[in-house]
Parts: C-alpha cells; sequence; structure tokens
C-alpha cells in the first residue's frame, strides 16, 4: 500500500510548522493572562461606548452637525462622564482583571493578585501628588487609558511574580488555623505586598523612572511603525491561514497585537470624544476595523451562494437559515464548520486571497480618508454596516465599504464556488448509484 500522502496532509503539515510556534507563544501563561484580562474588562468598555454613542447622538457636533437626540443635550455632559471613567481609565480595570487572571494561574488568590497589581500600577505611575489651582491634592490620570495599558501590564508582572515567589518559599505572615480564611489571606500577602511596593516604589520615585510616560515617549512611537499595510495585510494573511485549518486565528494573531492594537483604539476613541477632528486621529488599525472587512468578504459571500445553489444541493438550505441570524453579527463558526470551509480545498485560497485583498483595501481608503477611522468602540458583534457607519463617527465611507468588500469576496470565491458546486453535484449523484446499487 502507498503511504504518499494527500495534498491537504502535506499542506496541514506545513501550516502546522508555521502556526506551532504561535499556539505556543499564546499558551504562555504569562501571555494567557494578559489576554484574559484584557477580554474580562470588555463589558466595562462596550458600556462606556454605550454611552458615548449616545453622547454623540444628544450633542451638536457628534455624529451630525445637530443633535439627533436633541431632548439630550442638556444631559450630554453628564452622559459621556461614563466614558471617561471606564475608557478613559481602562488601564486601571486591566490592571486588576490581569492580576486576578494571572494571580489564579499562578496558584494562589486572585484578590490578592488584583490587589497587588493595582498596588504596583499605581506605584509605578506617581511620584508625588500634585496640587491643583484650588489647593486640593490630585492624582493625574494621563496614563489611566490606553497609555497606560503596558504599564498595567509590567505591574502585573511585577507583583504577581513577587507574590507568587513569596509564597512559594513561605515569606508570609502566617496565622493559626483558627482565623478565618480572608484574614489569614490578607496578612500573608502583607510581606509580598511590601516586597512589591519596594520594588515599584524603587523603580518610579528612588530611581525617578517614569515607566507610562517612557511608553508614551519612547515605545509607542516606535511600535506605531507597525500601523502600515504591509502589517496590517500580514496579521490578516496569518488569521486566514490558521483558520482554514481549524484554528482560531483572531485568537493566535490577536496574542501578539491586541495589547498594542487596544492601545491605538482607545487613544482614537479618547481624543474623539476630546473634540479632536476624525481626520487628525493618529491611528488607522484599531480593534475593530478588521470586522468591516473580515467577514463580510467571506462567510457572507458563501452565505448568499448556499442560498443560491440550495436547489441543486437541497442540503444547504437549513444550514444556511441556521448560519445567517449569526452571520448577521459576524458570529461565523456555523459556516467555518458547518459547511465546512476548514480545511475544504475549494475555499483555502479564495478565504485567504478575499481576507487579504480587502484587508489592504480597507487599511488604504482609511489611511486617505475615504473611510472614517474607528473612534468609537462599539460591541464587536455589532453588525459589520452598523460598526462601519457608526464606529468610525458616522462615516459614509464606512457604510460604502462593507458593501464593497461583500462584492469582492462574492467575485474571488465565485469560480471555486461553482467548482465545490459541481464536485458536491456529482458526489451526491455517485452516493445514490451506490445505494441503489446495493
Amino acid at each position: 500500500m502507498s503511504n504518499k500522502k494527500s495534498f491537504m496532509e502535506s499542506f496541514t503539515e506545513k501550516i502546522d510548522v508555521i502556526s506551532g510556534p504561535m499556539i505556543k507563544f499564546g499558551q504562555i501563561k504569562f501571555i494567557r493572562a494578559v489576554t484574559s484580562g484584557m477580554v474580562a474588562t470588555i463589558g466595562v468598555t462596550m458600556i462606556g461606548s454605550i454611552f458615548l454613542v449616545i453622547y454623540l447622538l444628544g450633542s451638536d457636533g457628534g455624529l451630525t452637525t445637530t443633535a439627533l437626540l436633541p431632548f439630550l443635550k442638556p444631559f450630554a455632559g453628564k452622559i459621556v462622564l461614563v466614558q471617561s471613567l471606564s475608557m478613559g481609565i481602562m488601564a486601571v480595570y486591566m490592571s486588576v482583571s490581569m492580576g486576578s487572571e494571572y494571580a489564579e494561574i499562578k496558584g494562589f488568590s486572585k484578590t490578592t493578585g488584583a490587589v497587588g497589581a493595582l498596588f504596583a500600577f499605581i506605584l509605578l505611575n506617581y511620584n508625588g501628588i500634585d496640587a491643583t489651582v484650588d489647593g486640593v491634592s490630585a492624582l493625574p490620570i494621563n496614563y489611566w487609558g490606553g497609555a497606560g495599558v503596558i504599564t498595567a501590564i509590567v505591574a502585573m508582572a511585577i507583583s504577581t511574580n513577587i507574590i507568587s515567589f513569596c509564597y512559594k518559599r513561605n515569606i508570609k505572615i502566617k496565622l493559626p488555623d483558627s482565623v478565618p480564611p480572608a484574614i489569614a489571606e490578607s496578612f500573608s500577602a502583607v510581606i509580598p505586598y511590601l516586597f512589591v511596593a519596594m520594588v515599584t516604589w524603587g523603580i518610579r520615585t528612588l530611581l525617578d523612572f517614569n515607566l507610562p510616560k517612557m511608553v508614551t515617549d519612547v515605545l509607542l512611537p516606535i511600535l506605531s511603525a507597525a500601523d502600515n499595510v504591509f502589517t496590517y495585510a500580514l496579521a490578516y494573511f496569518f488569521v486566514s491561514l490558521f483558520w482554514t485549518i481549524g484554528l482560531h486565528g483572531d485568537n493566535i494573531v490577536g496574542a501578539v497585537t491586541s495589547a498594542i492594537v487596544t492601545t491605538w483604539n482607545t487613544e482614537n476613541v479618547n481624543l474623539y470624544a476630546s473634540g479632536v477632528a476624525n481626520a487628525d486621529l493618529p491611528y488607522v488599525w484599531t480593534s475593530n476595523l478588521n470586522r468591516i472587512h473580515l467577514w463580510v468578504s467571506t462567510c457572507w459571500p458563501l452565505l448568499i451562494y448556499m442560498f443560491m445553489s440550495s436547489k441543486k444541493l437541497p442540503h444547504l438550505r437549513p444550514l444556511a437559515g441556521i448560519a445567517l441570524p449569526p452571520a448577521i453579527f459576524c458570529i461565523i463558526e456555523p459556516i467555518m464548520f458547518g459547511l465546512p470551509v476548514v480545511l475544504n480545498p475549494f475555499f483555502i485560497v479564495p478565504f485567504i486571497l478575499s481576507h487579504v485583498v480587502t484587508a489592504i483595501l480597507t487599511y488604504q481608503l482609511t489611511a486617505v480618508g475615504f473611510i472614517g477611522k474607528m473612534c468609537i468602540n462599539l460591541p464587536w458583534a455589532s453588525p459589520p454596516p452598523l460598526l462601519g457607519y457608526l464606529g468610525t463617527g458616522g462615516s459614509i465611507g464606512g457604510l460604502i465599504i462593507v458593501f464593497v468588500n461583500l462584492a469582492i469576496g462574492l467575485v474571488i470565491f465565485y469560480p471555486f464556488w461553482k467548482s465545490y458546486e459541481k464536485n458536491e453535484i456529482k458526489r451526491i449523484a455517485e452516493e445514490a448509484a451506490a445505494e441503489a446499487a446495493a
């Protein structure tokens, strides 16, 4: 018997070579904590985004010159406060959630991890307390938003590893077993917290090393070189490639890009909320930009063709009917695994090609101003036409590009779909003939 491997087997082995290191990277405990911690803050940031949308609808110069909901105008300033205290200080929430997640991974109390990370974050931010013009003591929050995300990650890493080190070596205050666990846990963290304070206070105050400012002034401008069409297209090439073999491409690539892109996204949102014009926002690549091209150029065309071919291939109609409602919100698993697209030799090439072509087009049209830059953080599952319009602050180009990308996907997929349809008809006929002869 021949041991010659099929094309798909050989292809899958080559992909495994590429995907293996990235999968392992995403499984690193520290990276898992960062990713999980960011996900845990989505609720807060989404609420802030909702209030920002309401504010824009109820304020002159929001989405339109005149408020779309004028009865909200008297409350506009109070409404936008929720956005300022959610998205505007998201690094604080992230430091807590990431510290909690990393503590659980390290095997000690999530509460201890969360408090320790927040403690470290604050100590890394300040070497003194400012006084306002009224003589009131105050802590500036310049670096509590997107500019502080990397500081939150560093604070989480320092505090959690110090606490874990102390606990593993029993460097802690141990109270009798009769003491309630909550109190005992609080006392056991005193010595680890002391070391956390010494390290972070030493960095910011004794060494006068302003990590948040360094990140803003040095690191982020260097990393912003990644905000270009080549890097963006390459990222979504790998997203598509991994999906075609059944791996969650968004999560794998996101483990590398999410911290930076989240920072860029937050800066755009906060600057826009403060009155900066959309055209003057600094970043093109933000966390929701992919939602107006990624799945509308692949899964939406496939869904349309599934309905169109349902007379020739009746088994596709119920699948298309089930897949339609979630597909509206770009929940694509029913199509990816139901059709399937995963490991389907007919769809690998058009799937990757559609994503890359529309990624390049969408990025470039955003860079030149035809599409507004993403400046409002709508939920990731928002229907793409809505996201393209509202998420860009009311850009008509953001709405148009969704349908342009859909058309591109329809064109690219058409010959591959016809080949797939022909093959399926042949396969079903052969199976029917075999059953009749049996």
